[in-house]
């Protein structure tokens, strides 16, 4: 029987509690409106992601198109001004102001597909203003680019897709987004989950990225996690346990003794070792 295929995001359900997790595959929901609220928020970020590539995608084909089109002019008014210029034959006179005609004719297209670019131009860069994007390579693992699939792991029996990826060379820089406020450092669980995406990358480029980021929120800067050796064992270990689990060789317990903890998680109600209020 083939293993049960982890993903990032079970790690960081994992790292917040084992037992939660475990719960979670067991087929017990989470609960409140705390959970509801954030994948919604979650997914508007994600559409905006998209937006801004698909955006970006049609100044590329606009601008293509645009340089097309200019071509098109000069060889025309090139043509009919040579011709203009050495034949003194009626017809071919007659010829070239044709074609200067129609050079001029799709200047007005070339004026369109400019205001086409230029509307186009000003709605990415407001997205990445808002997003704090700057001018970075990004790419997003769901088919709106080629390059980026599923991110996959056979090595560690791990899979997983980051909000997006930041480009540099050849390097991919996973990046997640959260919903929650910023904290003055990441939590361990999303520290966990952005090493799981590290290893990810990692394996799926054969490039290792100098670290990985976590956003809570894009009017927020991002908190920057560095893919050490340390990280890199910290998340195969768990990854480990987490198998172990799976094949029965081990059982999952709560991982803290904080009753504010407890009462705050979503699957408090169907956990066998919750703490009391």
């Amino acid at each position: 029987m083939p293993k049960q295929i982890i993903s990032a995001s079970e790690m960081e359900r994992y790292g917040y509690c084992p037992l939660s997790w475990y719960l979670d595959l067991e087929g017990i929901d989470a609960e409140g409106d705390e959970v509801h609220s954030g994948v919604e928020k979650h997914k508007e970020m994600g559409d905006s992601l998209k937006n801004l590539l698909v955006e970006e995608e049609k100044s590329r084909e606009t601008s293509t198109t645009l340089m097309t089109v200019v071509a098109m002019i000069m060889t025309l008014v090139t043509l009919a001004l040579v011709i203009l210029l050495i034949s003194n034959d009626q017809l071919r006179q007659n010829l070239g102001f044709i074609l200067l005609i129609i050079g001029i004719g799709w200047m007005l297209v070339a004026s369109f597909f400019l205001y086409r670019l230029l509307v186009s131009t000003e709605k990415v860069d407001k997205l990445r203003d808002d997003y704090k994007l700057g001018e970075t390579d990004i790419e997003t693992p769901d088919g709106l680019t080629k390059e980026t699939p599923l991110l996959k792991s056979v090595n560690h029996n791990l899979a997983g897709r980051p909000d997006y990826l930041i480009k540099e060379n050849e390097i991919r820089i996973p990046v997640e987004v959260k919903t929650g406020r910023r904290p003055r450092a990441p939590f361990f669980s999303h520290v966990l989950q952005i090493g799981a995406y590290c290893l990810l990358s990692e394996e799926t480029f054969q490039r290792k990225p100098t670290h990985g980021q976590i956003r809570y929120g894009f009017d927020n800067e991002p908190h920057d996690v560095k893919w050490d050796s340390d990280l890199r064992a910290l998340v195969i270990e768990k990854l480990e346990d987490m198998n172990d689990i799976l094949e029965g060789k081990a059982e999952a317990h709560r991982n803290h003794k904080r009753v504010g903890k407890c009462n705050n998680c979503s699957r408090r109600k169907g956990c066998p070792e919750r703490l009391d209020k």
